[in-house]
């Protein structure tokens, strides 16, 4: 929060009394919470679903205790943040401590500001990021179960069909790419291209390209996929790139498939403040215009969607760039101004955060596989006969 403006200090205070009001409104533990629920109605004139989805939202922080301290003195999440969070992490069901404690470093380095006047995350990209996190771990979960089959089932709800296949992620990724360019080949929705794929009347893509992101000197790291986000399944391979660095300078105005490559991945979504738009969507912007004399290099690239291109083309906004760490300073015309991180694979911010996940996996892992040398030693114990010549105590 800015002190130096009025209006972020009045935001700041409506959070502060909005989250305080659901911490006081909070029920005991042990009371029926349909009960509850109904008297928090009564008591705040608000609807039923509101009060039980800000009760469990208040609750889910005693699980994080980092993003609580944080909320509790700084009140930076709203209420329609605090339920994201708990939504996203509900469908996870119940978490074992170590896997609550790496979500918890995770979104206070999201939350913790680096530089002055830089913008919050809102409640869609927190969202996203909890989901990159929990798609991330997921693997962390898989040693203890056995592996899930493929499933196909079919609906009829009388008027229409659904029809609905169950695979592991990567798979789900690829074939998803096999429809999106079918569709696109063929001028058809992605539903009718479906459907022709399947009834053979088209012929699906020749190939596909998935671009994917993932440390080479990290073992078990997380893939980020573009298009997707964040996976712990293993993605197949076929041609690799360094993007370790950045790329040489080209001399033309069109950035190479390398160098954009390279910016969408330090980008992960256009580099406005609050917006969301992917950064494989979106424009490679000249921050120092090339017929200026800027160069096209990453160090004077970044991702805008066309909305953010044509206001710093028409001159209601402009921007500095870092060229080191791709960290951008929006200047506005009244004189206010604002900083916006890269959130995107190569960031220097994701890359701490994958090692910290990839950590997690090959520790998880390496319990696993110790649990299970253990249950097999004691079964080979309980299977071992006892020699007849032996004294048995009783």
């Amino acid at each position: 929060m800015n002190p130096d403006c009025a209006l972020a200090v009045e935001r700041s205070a409506a959070r502060r009394a909005d989250y305080r009001s659901w911490v006081a409104a909070m029920p005991d533990l042990d009371e029926d919470f349909d009960v509850a629920c109904q008297r928090l109605v009564a008591k705040l004139g608000v609807g039923d679903y509101t009060v039980s989805e800000c009760c469990l939202a208040v609750h889910r922080l005693t699980e994080l205790p980092q993003v609580k301290a944080l909320q509790d003195s700084q009140f930076l999440l709203d209420m329609k943040a605090l339920i994201t969070i708990d939504r996203t992490l509900t469908k996870l069901g119940a978490l074992p401590p170590e896997t609550l404690a790496l979500i918890d470093d995770a979104l206070i380095t999201f939350f913790t500001p680096t530089s002055p006047n830089q913008v919050f995350p809102t409640p869609a990209q927190i969202g996203r990021k909890l989901r990159d996190i929990c798609k991330s771990i997921d693997k962390t979960f898989s040693f203890r179960n056995s592996p899930q089959k493929d499933t196909y089932t079919f609906t009829d709800t009388g008027q229409r069909g659904i029809l609905e296949l169950n695979t592991d992620s990567a798979t789900g990724m690829i074939l998803d790419s096999y429809i999106k360019q079918a569709a696109k080949e063929n001028g058809l929705s992605q539903a009718d291209a479906l459907k022709k794929l399947i009834a053979g009347s088209i012929s699906p893509p020749a190939t596909v390209i998935l671009h994917t992101y993932q440390a080479s000197d990290i073992d078990n790291a997380p893939t980020f996929v573009q298009g997707h986000g964040w996976t712990s399944q293993d993605m197949p391979v076929t041609r690799t790139r360094d993007l370790s660095s950045q790329p040489p300078e080209s001399r033309s105005y069109i950035a190479s498939e390398l160098i954009r490559t390279y910016v969408e991945g330090r980008d992960g979504t256009c580099r406005a403040p609050g917006c969301n738009r992917p950064a494989y969507l979106c424009q490679m912007d000249h921050r120092v215009n090339y017929a200026d004399g800027g160069a096209t290099h990453p160090r004077n690239l970044a991702s805008l969607c066309q909305h953010h291109h044509n206001m710093k083309t028409d001159g209601r906004a402009h921007y500095i760039m870092d060229p080191h760490t791709g960290d951008i300073v929006w200047l506005y015309e009244d004189g206010t101004w604002a900083m916006t991180e890269p959130t995107g694979p190569l960031a220097q911010k994701t890359k701490r955060w994958a090692q910290t996940v990839a950590q997690k996996i090959s520790a998880t892992r390496e319990r696993a596989q110790q649990e299970a040398k253990e249950a097999q030693a004691a079964a080979e114990e309980l299977r071992t006969p006892t020699s007849p010549q032996e004294d048995i105590p009783f």
